[in-house]
C-alpha cells in the first residue's frame, strides 16, 4: 500500500517556525444535519406542508365558494375567486410545494455564492503588498520563501469566520504552497487552476436536482391534463344528455394544471439562469484574481543561472581583449 505523506509549512515572516496545519477540503457540509442536508431533506417537507396548510385554510374554501356561486348563477364577491378555481387542484398544490422547496436551495445557494463574492471583493493577503520587487521598476515578485510565508498567513487568516470554507483562500493556500515546495510557476498556475476547475464542475453538479425540478414540475402538469381529459370522457355521457358542467369543470383540470405548471417552471428556470450567470462570474474573477495577484508574481531567482552567465560574460570578454592585446605586441 502507498504510503501518504504529511507535508508541514512553516511561517518564514516569524522567528520560530512552528508547523501549520494544511486547509481542509473546501465545502464540509455533508451529512443530514447539516444547513444543505436540512434544506433538502426538512426543506421538501417543510414546504408541502406550508403549501398544503395555505390550501386547506384558503384556497380550496375560496374556490369551492366560487364553484358553489357560479352554479346558483350568483358573484361570488372577490376579484380572486377564478384565481382560486385555477389554483386549487392537487397538481397544482405539488408545483407549488416543488416551487417553495426549488426557492429554499436557490436562496441557499446565492448566500452562499454572496459570501464568495464578498471574500473576493476584500480579502487579499497583507504579505502580498510586503513582497518584494524584481529588478523591472514597478513590478512585484514573490520567490518561494515569500511563498510560504503568504500560504502560512493565508492558513491563518482561513481560521476567521468570515474566511472559512471559502474557496479563495483555499486555492491560493494551495497553489502557494506547491510553488514554495517545487518552486515551479508552472506548477503553481496548474494547481490553481485545476482547483477553481473543480469548484466549478462541483457547481455545476450542484444545479442537478434544481434542473430536476424544472423537468419534474411540467411533468406534473401534463399528468393533471392526463387526469383532467380522463375524467372528462368518462363524464361524455352527461353531457350527451345536456349536462355539461361535467365536462367542463374536468376540461378546467385539464387546461389549468397545465398552465399553472408551465408558468412556474419558466419562473424558476429564470432563477435557475440567474444563479448560473452569477456562479459563472464568480469562477471568472477568481482567474482573473489568481493571476493579477499570485500567478503573474511569482518570481524565483537562480543564482547558479546568474553565475554562469556572469562567467560567460567574462569569457567572452577575455576573448574579445586577446586579439587587441596580440596588436600591441
Amino acid at each position: 500500500m502507498q504510503k501518504l505523506q504529511c507535508v508541514e509549512y512553516y511561517d518564514f515572516s516569524s522567528s520560530e517556525n512552528v508547523p501549520i496545519p494544511p486547509m481542509s477540503l473546501r465545502n464540509p457540509e455533508r451529512g443530514l444535519f447539516s444547513v444543505k442536508g436540512l434544506i433538502f431533506s426538512l426543506g421538501l417537507i417543510a414546504s408541502f406542508i406550508f403549501v398544503g396548510t395555505i390550501y386547506g385554510l384558503v384556497i380550496r374554501p375560496e374556490a369551492n365558494k366560487a364553484a358553489l356561486a357560479a352554479t346558483y348563477g350568483l358573484d361570488a364577491g372577490s376579484s380572486w375567486s377564478s384565481m382560486f378555481v385555477i389554483l386549487k387542484d392537487i397538481e397544482q398544490q405539488i408545483c407549488f410545494s416543488l416551487l417553495l422547496w426549488g426557492c429554499m436551495i436557490l436562496s441557499y445557494k446565492f448566500i452562499l455564492l454572496r459570501g464568495e463574492t464578498k471574500v473576493v471583493n476584500e480579502y487579499e493577503p497583507e504579505m502580498l503588498e510586503d513582497a518584494a520587487a524584481d529588478n523591472s521598476p514597478g513590478r512585484r515578485s514573490i520567490n518561494r520563501d515569500e511563498a510560504g510565508a503568504i500560504a502560512a498567513q493565508i492558513e491563518t487568516d482561513s481560521q476567521r469566520p468570515e474566511f472559512q470554507n471559502k474557496l479563495l483562500p483555499y486555492v491560493l493556500s494551495r497553489g502557494l504552497q506547491r510553488y514554495h515546495i517545487t518552486g515551479s510557476v508552472p506548477e503553481a498556475t496548474e494547481t490553481i487552476m485545476g482547483r477553481i476547475e473543480v469548484a466549478a464542475e462541483q457547481q455545476e453538479s450542484e444545479l442537478s436536482m434544481l434542473r430536476y425540478l424544472v423537468w419534474a414540475i411540467p411533468s406534473i402538469g401534463f399528468i393533471g391534463t392526463v387526469r383532467g381529459i380522463g375524467v372528462a370522457l368518462r363524464r361524455a355521457d352527461e353531457a350527451l344528455q345536456g349536462d355539461i358542467s361535467g365536462v367542463t369543470s374536468a376540461l378546467g383540470v385539464a387546461f389549468n394544471s397545465t398552465l399553472v405548471a408551465l408558468i412556474i417552471s419558466i419562473l424558476l428556470m429564470l432563477l435557475i439562469h440567474l444563479l448560473q450567470s452569477s456562479q459563472e462570474g464568480l469562477i471568472l474573477r477568481l482567474q482573473t484574481y489568481c493571476r493579477e495577484q499570485i500567478l503573474d508574481k511569482l518570481f524565483e531567482q537562480q543564482p547558479e543561472v546568474g553565475a554562469r552567465r556572469a562567467e560567460s560574460g567574462e569569457r567572452r570578454a577575455d576573448e574579445l581583449a586577446t586579439p587587441g592585446a596580440e596588436n600591441e605586441a
